[in-house]
């Protein structure tokens, strides 16, 4: 049976179509998720471009023809600068410019200059091959399940259609110029269509997948992470501490905990407002982060207490890295509106091989070190196994 090619290629025009308003309804509801628009974009020019190329008359204006490629290539720039947005980097929209204008001008000089169809289809089967390449090798990036999947269909799925665009310029190429036409038969022309349009309905679903996946996983950040100061909220370092701990009882390497309170918060919110508390709060969580490694923990336990749990750590270690951080925290100083914030810490450390592989005797042990400093007259680093410290 022989397959038609411009109802294929209407076929191909009602992929984009649907991916277009699949990626605009998206855009809607998940404005925070970078690259929607421009794929939205993206499928939108492809669809008009591909649709209305099914529609050509000899009879057209040269303006109207030549919008044809122009639209068409920007479809393929904004898909490219969709995937830049989605990773986080700055769009190149002169891509997308440069891509359309490319498609243009050669579309124009060897369809009309030249008289050449089979040049003009050869070199933009091979500058669409080469776009969507790029899109491929933009979707090699390193993260975690279930965004790995997806990026690999993503992946794999530009890296077919380009294939497919390749191998239609090379049969291009080796078919007599005769038998060139825009919606040729032939046997092999409807077969790249084809499994171009299956590609291109694999993109679409992978990045609606990506989309997905990107979505679930800002989802769970936000149930594990303390919005104000970036440090894991209470219940996920509880998680995070079972499953480090059960790993301790494995291998027998010791765990510390360190409990840090802020001294006299409640002036501190009292006398320069709330405000002022959270941005104390967050310098401190970044210190905190500066100075941990990246296998250990840090909570933000409760109001301006932080809990911080080391890996392979015994509790003199974790009393000196307290000490760094307290000497540290004090000589911060907090620009706040014609002022200057400075506080001090209090902290209380514990280790497993006193208390036991046990994380509510751990945070107890460090949290009635910390009373113990505090009564001591605080900014200070108490030990659970020791006399208070001197600061």
């Amino acid at each position: 049976m022989k397959l038609d090619v411009r109802t294929i290629m209407l076929m191909l025009s009602g992929i984009n179509l649907l991916g277009a308003g699949m990626m605009a309804l998206i855009s809607f509801h998940a404005n925070n998720v970078r690259g929607v628009r421009q794929w939205a974009l993206g499928h939108c020019c492809m669809f008009i471009g591909i649709f209305t190329s099914t529609q050509l008359s000899p009879d057209w204006p040269l303006w109207i023809l030549a919008t044809i490629p122009l639209v068409t290539g920007c479809g393929f720039g904004f898909i490219y600068n969709g995937i830049q947005a989605f990773n986080g980097k700055r769009c190149n929209y002169w891509i997308t410019a440069w891509i359309g204008l490319q498609m243009t001008v050669q579309s124009i000089w060897f369809s009309v200059a030249q008289n050449d169809m089979r040049t003009m289809l050869l070199v933009n089967s091979l500058l669409a091959g080469c776009v969507f390449a790029a899109c491929a090798l933009n979707l090699r990036v390193k993260t975690t399940q279930p965004l790995k999947t997806a990026y690999g269909l993503a992946a794999a799925s530009f890296s077919f259609i380009a294939l497919m665009s390749l191998l239609r310029a090379m049969n291009i190429y080796l078919t007599p110029a005769e038998g060139i036409r825009l919606f040729a038969q032939g046997d092999i022309n409807p077969v790249f269509l084809i499994l171009g349009g299956l590609s291109q309905l694999a993109i679409t679903l992978s990045l609606v997948l990506l989309i997905t996946f990107r979505l679930v996983r800002d989802l769970h950040e936000q149930a594990s992470y303390d919005s104000l100061t970036g440090a894991m909220n209470r219940r996920r370092f509880e998680d995070e501490a079972s499953r480090l701990l059960a790993r301790a009882v494995r291998t027998g390497e010791p765990l510390s905990v360190i409990m840090i309170d802020v001294d006299f918060f409640k002036r501190v919110n009292d006398h320069y407002g709330h405000q002022a508390g959270d941005e104390v709060l967050r310098r401190l969580a970044r210190l905190l982060h500066a100075v941990i490694r990246s296998e250990d923990c840090l909570a933000r336990y409760g109001g301006e207490e932080f809990c911080i749990l080391l890996v392979g750590t015994v509790e003199r270690g974790a009393a000196q890295l307290a000490e760094r951080v307290r000497l540290l925290y004090a000589e911060l100083h907090i620009d706040w509106k014609n002022d200057i914030l400075q506080s001090t810490l209090s902290a209380g450390v514990s280790d497993s091989l006193t208390v036991g592989a046990d994380l509510t005797a751990l945070v107890g042990a460090a949290d009635h070190a910390l009373y113990r400093a505090k009564n001591a007259g605080r900014n200070r680093v108490a030990l659970h196994s020791e006399t208070l410290q001197p600061a």
